[in-house]
Formats: structure tokens, C-alpha cells, sequence
């Protein structure tokens, strides 16, 4: 192997090994500030005339800066093109993630501000009630995702079809708030979670038609109708369509026909086209 080689081959660690590495950096770093801001307070907070309140609104900001860190790092991480897991597992970690990232965050603001949560529920019961109403479609979206990503009978990297508006595309991710599925046109079609699961929406998962198809992306095949006859190689399979390349030509073939008989289908051989 050449220098040159060996500088454009990727050097990607195993997702496992990123994972423990970002933990323990993570957890070096979160005692790294938690002394440095002790050691500040102590020795430097009074002479620049800075009161506790001043330390406790400096942490609250390192904290929720940190949590961001790891969020983006965690996504980075399961973004691996190397990655060997399931495009749906990966959405599930980083959805789930967040989650417990941002409870665990909730709990170091209240431990950094002195507030007891049995202080919240009783003495702030009829903020909490306004509070609730006002945050009750974000959560019911966070909930609804939850529940799409584990007992939604669609995943992420599905064909699917929105019956509502007659779209067909493919589940691209499940985020805190909304569905994104990419459509045959080439559109982005977000959808709110509690929407799909309260029923407003609905959505069914279409069979894979890789699967169903007898030839996959790149086969060299002929199409011949009852009019007309085609040669090519597939260069597209969507829900709805396969197009194949003839010289400089694109063509569209409904798999409809396809499925139906109506199209006649012919795979070359790889030793016949050569």
C-alpha cells in the first residue's frame, strides 16, 4: 500500500469505542468545569466583585452548553457511514439521547439552583398547570415519537404511502416533534408525530419493492408492451416507478405494469454484457 493510499483510506473507529470515548470525555470534562468554577468562586469571584448568583448563572450556562456538546457529538457518532446498525436503531439511541441527556440536566440546574422538586409540585402547582397546557402539543409530539419508534409498525428507511394527501415516499427520520419522509419528487413532507398516532394522519408501510421487483439497481434488463420495446440499465427504483438509462434516454415504467403483466420483462446476464 502507497503513502497516498494509506492518507485517503479512511480511519474510522468502531462505534462502541467512540461511544465509551465520549463518555469518559464527557465525564472528565463535567469535573474539570465543576472544579475550575470551585477554584474561580474561591479565589478570583471576589476580587471582580461577582456574587454566588453570578457562579450559579455561569454554571447554568456551561451545563446546558455541555449538553448540547454531546447531543451533537452522539449524532455525529451514529452517523458513521461505516456503521454496520440499523438506520431505525440509530434514530432510536439518538432519539432516546436526548431524552435522557435533557432529564439528566434538568436534575444538575435544580441540584445548582437549591430547588426541590417537592418544592415545584406543591408551590408551583398552578404555574406548572399553565406551563403543562402550554408545552402539551410539544410533549405529545416528544410521546408520540417515543411510541413511533418503538411499537410503530412503520420504521425508518420504510416506503411508505400518506393516505391523506396520496404521497409516497420514504421515512427518513423520527426527530423529537415530527416525522420526515421524502417524497418520489424530491420534497421533504413533515409530519407531526401525535398526527400519525392520534390517527389524523394516517400512514401505511408499503412492501419493499426491491424485494418484489425480479431485477435491483443496476441490472441490465429489456421491457417490451404491447407497443413498444426498451432495453437499458436501471438506474432508479422509487415506489411507483423504475426508471432505466437507454443511451442519453430516461425511461419511466409504472411498476404497476410491471406487477400487473403487462410489462414484459428480460434480465440480461452479466456474461452477455461484457
Amino acid at each position: 500500500m502507497t503513502v497516498q493510499d494509506q492518507k485517503i483510506k479512511p480511519n474510522k473507529k468502531p462505534m462502541g469505542k467512540e461511544i465509551r470515548s465520549l463518555v469518559l470525555k464527557t465525564i472528565l470534562l463535567i469535573v474539570a468545569v465543576r472544579v475550575s468554577i470551585a477554584l474561580f468562586e474561591i479565589f478570583f469571584a471576589p476580587d471582580l466583585g461577582l456574587k454566588h448568583n453570578h457562579i450559579i448563572v455561569g454554571e447554568t450556562l456551561v451545563t446546558i452548553a455541555i449538553s448540547f456538546v454531546v447531543i451533537s457529538a452522539i449524532r455525529r457518532i451514529l452517523k458513521n457511514p461505516t456503521s454496520k446498525i440499523p438506520i431505525h436503531f440509530t434514530s432510536s439511541i439518538s432519539f432516546f439521547s436526548i431524552i435522557i441527556i435533557s432529564l439528566v440536566d434538568s436534575l444538575i440546574l435544580l441540584y445548582i439552583w437549591n430547588v426541590q422538586i417537592q418544592t415545584i409540585l406543591i408551590g408551583g402547582g398552578v404555574a406548572a398547570i399553565v406551563v403543562g397546557i402550554g408545552f402539551s402539543t410539544i410533549v405529545g409530539n416528544i410521546l408520540s415519537g417515543a411510541l413511533m419508534l418503538t411499537t410503530f409498525p412503520a420504521k425508518v428507511g420504510d416506503s411508505v404511502v400518506i393516505v391523506n394527501d396520496n404521497v409516497h415516499g420514504e421515512i427518513m427520520d423520527i426527530t423529537m416533534l415530527y416525522t420526515k419522509i421524502h417524497t418520489e419528487q424530491g420534497t421533504e413532507y413533515f409530519v407531526p408525530n401525535s398526527a400519525i398516532i392520534q390517527g389524523n394522519v394516517r400512514i401505511l408501510r408499503e412492501g419493499s419493492l426491491k424485494a418484489q421487483l425480479p431485477f435491483v439497481e443496476g441490472d441490465k434488463i429489456e421491457l417490451s408492451t404491447s407497443s413498444e420495446k426498451f432495453s437499458g440499465t436501471v438506474v432508479k427504483i422509487t415506489t411507483r416507478f423504475t426508471t432505466i438509462l437507454d443511451a442519453d434516454n430516461e425511461i419511466i415504467i409504472a411498476n404497476k405494469s410491471i406487477f400487473e403483466g403487462s410489462t414484459t420483462i428480460i434480465k440480461k446476464s452479466k456474461t452477455n454484457t461484457k
